[in-house]
């Protein structure tokens, strides 16, 4: 099992997220490390091993760009399974996280999610615009039911090298359009963990820090409710735009890696 570990400003926090994918079962693990001010970059560097390899961007790649990054290098790798865990996890789940990658495996599942809301009641009729659009995104795609609100853009997951195949790399920095691809290439997907939100142990960044991830990924999925439709990609609902930190997204970075990649590895 190949680990991708997102990193920003996570010095206190990555060295636990590291080892909770190990204890997990991850073989081989990837940090990412992008537009860090502290000491990130040394902390992963004093932990490198064997197993684990540290990529380096100056500037920030932006929300979710990491993990295609990550994607592209674990595909050229030859990873068959990858783990995707934010590098500010520190939460109590390891038995959780150990069940998911034993899970994905022995079951073979292209998208294998993590539950972080329990079970969905009403949650059509939700007052909240980011829960009301995952129901209706899951319930389009045929999954409301095996799924409940589970979403790549929240939780550990893991994801198949049949997926990374069939999948555009840049719907990894937009996880909704993720799940939408790979329900249109009839991928198997399933939810084969349970832990609660607060149980991840995700770091706290202010509110203003909160709402524009809440509007990223309200577009995000607003554009996966197009694709479903065969519509261009909009972030509109009701007159309002949802671009929280869309904008700030690095796929000219993206490009330029994996351009990269395919010079040291022409098969890519």
């Amino acid at each position: 099992m190949f680990a991708v570990i997102p990193a920003r400003n996570e010095a206190s926090r990555i060295a636990s997220a590291i080892r909770n994918v190990r204890l997990a079962g991850a073989t081989r693990i990837l940090v990412v490390v992008n537009g860090c001010h502290d000491g990130t970059r040394e902390v992963v560097h004093a932990l490198q091993a064997g197993d684990l390899t540290m990529l380096t961007f100056r500037e920030a790649l932006g929300v979710d760009v990491p993990r295609a990054i990550g994607a592209a290098y674990a595909y050229s790798r030859g990873a068959r399974h990858v783990l995707f865990y934010d590098g500010d996890l520190i939460g109590q789940h390891r038995d959780e996280l150990a069940r998911l990658v034993r899970s994905a495996q022995r079951f073979d599942v292209d998208l294998a999610l993590t539950d972080t809301y329990g079970i969905a009641h009403d949650a059509q009729e939700a007052r909240d615009t980011l829960i009301r659009l995952r129901y209706e995104l899951n319930h389009k795609l045929g999954l409301s039911a095996r799924l409940g609100l589970s979403n790549p853009a929240h939780g550990p997951h893991i994801v198949s090298r049949r997926l990374m195949r069939e999948v555009p790399l840049a719907y990894f920095a937009k996880p909704p359009l993720l799940l939408t691809s790979a329900v249109q290439q009839g991928l198997h997907i399933d939810t084969l963990a349970h832990i609660a939100h607060a149980r991840l142990g995700s770091a706290h960044k202010g509110p203003a820090h909160y709402e524009r991830i809440r509007e990223t990924i309200i577009g995000d999925l607003l554009e996966a409710l197009c694709l479903t439709q065969d519509r261009p990609p909009s972030r509109e609902l009701r007159g309002l735009a949802f671009d929280g930190y869309n904008s700030e997204r690095r796929f000219d970075l993206l490009e330029r890696f994996v351009q990269s990649l395919q010079k040291k590895t022409p098969l890519l």
